[in-house]
């Protein structure tokens, strides 16, 4: 799907180019069962494929960025770089429900599929009284599972359903970042491939869009001056608005229950290298790595 995508970006800004797919089945798509904090976190959607980059059976890897660790990789990543950064999809996330509209507008006690700490968390800040239960598996099995009646909303990603061309707008509705804000990197795209390759690296470049990698830059910076790891619920999203670069982000208690801190701060462009500490300190006055401690 999203490598697919780019594959037909790079064809298209590189004449004569052909790029061959090569499908990699990752352990956190094979794993559908349980929460993949349990396992080794998300690291797991990115594991085969940056092993097959150092092994030399690919050139270079697509990955959704919310998915590549900020802390306790999985595979050395001494001789691996993300090269390229796209424009960036849409980074909310949104409610998936044929009953509501809204979070607010949820019946009391529903039942909502999730498997991130981090929605969780949220939800529940909102909404104390949802049964937030585990989902797994891609978007189109957990759509699935809507329908079938297992849940009565689920929480997706926005650049997922878009990207998958399931996103049905009938009963699908973005979630504002004023009441969940999403994932560090979430809505972007990480294309890796090996530091030493420069050719790949050099066809790569026509592909990165600097504001999306500032952005994201900034987000994980958030979760890295946290120690985040698999178990912590970390929200954090930059935007470019004009002159001004704007940063938000939030925390909840490391088992995915409330409370949530929130912090903010926005800068102009030429300031913004400041945003992280500024927003990390916020959040760290407001108790967040007790929080994140449990």
């Amino acid at each position: 799907m999203q490598s697919g995508l780019v594959a037909k970006s790079l064809e298209a800004a590189h004449w004569g180019l052909r790029v061959e797919l090569t499908i990699i089945k990752t352990s956190g798509d094979q794993i559908a069962d349980r929460p993949l904090h349990e396992l080794g976190g998300k690291g797991l959607f990115t594991r085969e494929l940056e092993q097959a980059l150092l092994d030399g059976r690919i050139d270079l890897a697509v990955h959704s960025f919310k998915d590549v660790p900020v802390t306790m990789p999985l595979v050395e990543q001494a001789n691996l770089l993300i090269a390229a950064v796209p424009v960036r999809e849409d980074p909310r996330d949104a409610l998936a429900c044929r009953r509501a509209r809204s979070i607010a507008d949820l019946p009391r006690g529903a039942r909502v599929g999730t498997g991130s700490l981090r929605r969780r968390a949220q939800l529940l800040d909102l909404r104390p009284d949802l049964a937030i239960e585990l989902i797994r598996g891609n978007v189109d099995t957990r759509l699935r599972k809507l329908r079938d009646g297992q849940f009565d909303a689920v929480i997706l990603a926005m650049a997922g359903l878009r990207r998958s061309g399931l996103l049905d707008e009938a009963d699908t509705t973005p979630i504002g970042a004023d009441q969940m804000l999403p994932a560090a990197g979430q809505g972007a795209l990480a294309i890796q491939c090996r530091r030493d390759d420069e050719p790949t690296r050099q066809f790569l470049e026509v592909l990165n869009d600097g504001d999306t990698a500032r952005c994201v830059e900034m987000e994980r910076g958030v979760v890295a001056a946290l120690s985040g790891d698999c178990h912590s619920p970390i929200a954090a999203m930059a935007t470019v608005e004009g002159d001004e670069v704007k940063l938000r982000a939030a925390v909840g208690r490391r088992d995915g229950q409330p409370p949530v801190v929130r912090a903010g701060a926005r800068a102009p462009r030429s300031g913004a290298a400041g945003l992280v500490a500024d927003v990390v300190n916020q959040l760290i006055e407001q108790g967040a790595e007790r929080l994140l401690l449990g």
